[in-house]
């Protein structure tokens, strides 16, 4: 199948909340006939679904020489409550334009991956080339997190992640870290709160604290400042009880130069031991020199393709690059993929089939430049 109804097939797979297994048995048996040797890891989420699945495809597996590596995730978020004006998993396509849940965040980039791989297979004879299809990126990155030892034992020597970028390579994003906060407390009847025990109360202060705190004040020229949000606040069942516990959550974004071990001791610090503390996720900031050999190339393959020149560009939410980065060091790191990241987790998200068809050429002509002498000049 062409390019484009791959993505129509994956769009109709519908893993907002499951069926990840599913649709990468599917990719595996696209890989598997041309040379890719496919391993599945099940992972058991928070929410304990048991299809939570990792997908490692590696073609020519254990061939010496460094290897390109593509990354990606399977999962997408659920379908919003607002009304869709075309079904989210029928992936229609009005003109330009492929409809569906998916369709940006991020199953394009899949498809265009997955295409130019399977393009090139017949002509990398005696080296490596690695796919990473991981699920539960929506959650904080689990897949790739759970896929720390797979990615290390890999010969990846630089790394494509193909989230939606409108076609422009990214050089860098920020780092995410994540805290909750519980309080506890005896739950009782509204009328008689001297029965129970207010863990609402007990967080109130603590949260009055947390809105006064600053991070660490470093700038980046190109991912700019770091952001801390207290962004949830829950407590009790009903308004009439006392509540017997309260959650609050922080979403800090880091760039270069902030250390969550630091930024956690100044948490502890304002918490005072009067709420329990749990990290949930600690994703470093992702940066690659854009003038290394290989990104000045990335860069010059996309900017021929687009007619237009790539400047150095980064974006400010997260992706599988950081553990990627955390897990094989300093290696190159180019964040690459169609769609526009706007559209993403939005009703009626589309991608557009042109810049789809671009971006799969870019990833072509990145493995020939990667594998060059195996792959002729002509075979994008």
């Amino acid at each position: 199948m062409d390019t484009v109804e791959l993505l129509q097939h994956l769009v109709r797979m519908d893993t907002c909340a499951a069926g990840e297994r599913q649709a990468l048995r599917f990719l595996a048996d696209l890989l598997e006939p041309a040379g890719f040797s496919c391993h599945f890891e099940d992972y058991l989420p928070a929410d304990r679904r048991m299809d939570a699945c990792n997908l490692y495809a590696v073609l020519n597996e254990g061939a010496k020489g460094e290897a390109l590596f593509f990354g990606g995730h399977i999962d997408t978020v659920p379908v919003a409550a607002s009304s869709w004006s075309i079904p989210p998993f029928a992936a229609e396509i009005r003109g330009d334009r492929l409809y569906g849940r998916g369709a940006v965040d991020m199953k394009s980039g899949l498809a265009a991956f997955v295409s130019a791989a399977l393009e090139a297979a017949p002509l990398i004879e005696d080296r490596e080339l690695i796919l990473h299809i991981y699920g539960g990126e929506e959650h904080g990155c689990l897949g790739s997190r759970v896929a720390k030892k797979a990615i290390a034992a890999s010969s990846a020597a630089v790394a494509i992640i193909a989230e939606p970028t409108n076609a422009r390579p990214l050089v860098g994003h920020r780092g995410a870290f994540w805290l909750d906060l519980r309080t506890r407390g005896v739950a009782a009847h509204a009328s008689m709160p001297e029965k129970g025990e207010n863990a609402l109360a007990k967080m109130l202060p603590v949260a009055n604290r947390l809105l006064d705190y600053r991070l660490p004040d470093v700038s980046h020229p190109y991912l700019g400042t770091g952001t801390f949000v207290v962004s949830t606040l829950h407590a009790g069942i009903n308004s009439n009880s006392v509540p017997d516990s309260a959650l609050l959550t922080i979403d800090i974004r880091t760039v270069p130069g902030q250390k969550s071990v630091e930024i956690l001791g100044d948490i502890e610090n304002i918490v005072r031991n009067e709420a329990a503390l749990e990290v949930t996720v600690d994703l470093e900031p992702v940066w690659t020199d854009p003038e290394l050999p290989w990104v000045k190339r990335v860069r010059g393959i996309c900017g021929d393709l687009l007619g237009d020149t790539v400047g150095i560009e980064t974006v400010a939410f997260f992706t599988d690059a950081a553990s990627v980065r955390q897990t094989l060091g300093g290696i190159p790191i180019v964040i690459l993929g169609p769609g526009e990241p706007a559209l993403a987790h939005k009703v009626d998200e589309w991608c557009s089939i042109t810049q789809l068809l671009t971006v799969e050429k870019m990833y072509a002509r990145i493995i020939r430049d990667w594998y060059q002498g195996q792959i002729s000049e002509d075979s994008d």
